[in-house]
């Protein structure tokens, strides 16, 4: 798996957010994208996962330009999100927010209600399975059968998580993971992440945390009036006279 992106530019209006924004992303890694409120990180999220067009620019996906494509088809190449309001089914169990988020379920196409049941029961099985060692590997098993909506919000940012495993993604991006978690489930969080990182998964981060990007940082993307800088750790980020201008 690899992607590149290759000089997206981004304006709203008459404010550009993202002026020439270029670098390349490897499997197996944590890249975390940091940068002031208003920088463009969730705009620069939105146009990788298909919520947003550019004016130029291409990703690369394996290789293929995916800029142009819908957001559900993006999701089918095996790119997953969360976003920072969540968007979990919260009247639903935690247990049925993982089920609907595997692809391509033989129950949901229309012509299987006409077959019996026996011909996609086995799949519903091995689900159901799969279902039960996410919530295990996410640390949220002891939630499966409460609704969404009731559990802790730490246990919610899990639960997002969770629902990208069970996607079978192998890129996610992830906005925002830690903010307003306690330490107990930011822990969580990043033992879920590189036990992940472990199988070859990559991940791309926004997120402020100083704690946790140290602690989960294969490489560091400032962004900043509309270019971004890749840096090697938190600490070289942190000592950049650029960088530290930016957060006064």
């Amino acid at each position: 798996m690899k992607l590149v992106i290759k000089h997206i530019v981004k304006s709203f209006g008459e404010n550009q957010i993202l002026e020439d924004i270029s670098f390349e992303i490897e499997q197996g890694k944590v890249y975390v994208i940091v940068g002031t409120n208003g920088s463009g990180k969730t705009t620069l999220f939105n146009i990788l996962t298909g919520f947003l067009k550019p004016e130029k620019g291409k990703v690369l996906f394996d290789n293929e330009n995916i800029l142009n494509k819908e957001a559900y088809l993006i999701n089918t190449k095996g790119i997953s999100r969360t976003f920072q309001d969540l968007r979990l089914i919260e009247e639903l169990s935690v247990k049925e927010n993982v089920m609907l988020s595997f692809k391509n379920q033989e129950g949901e196409k229309w012509w299987k209600a006409l077959l019996p049941k026996n011909n996609y029961k086995s799949e519903q099985t091995e689900n159901v399975s799969r279902t039960n060692e996410i919530l295990q590997e996410t640390f949220i098993n002891e939630v499966a059968n409460q609704k969404a909506g009731e559990i802790s919000y730490g246990q919610q940012k899990l639960l997002t998580l969770a629902c990208c495993i069970a996607n079978n993604a192998d890129l996610f991006l992830l906005d925002e993971p830690v903010a307003g978690v306690n330490p107990i489930f930011r822990e969580k969080l990043i033992t879920v992440i590189n036990k992940l990182k472990e199988k070859g998964k990559t991940f791309i981060i926004i997120e402020h945390n100083a704690d946790f990007i140290s602690e989960i940082a294969d490489k560091i993307l400032f962004l900043n009036s509309g270019m971004i800088k890749e840096y090697e750790n938190y600490s070289a980020m942190r000592n950049d006279e650029q960088v530290k201008d930016a957060f006064v």
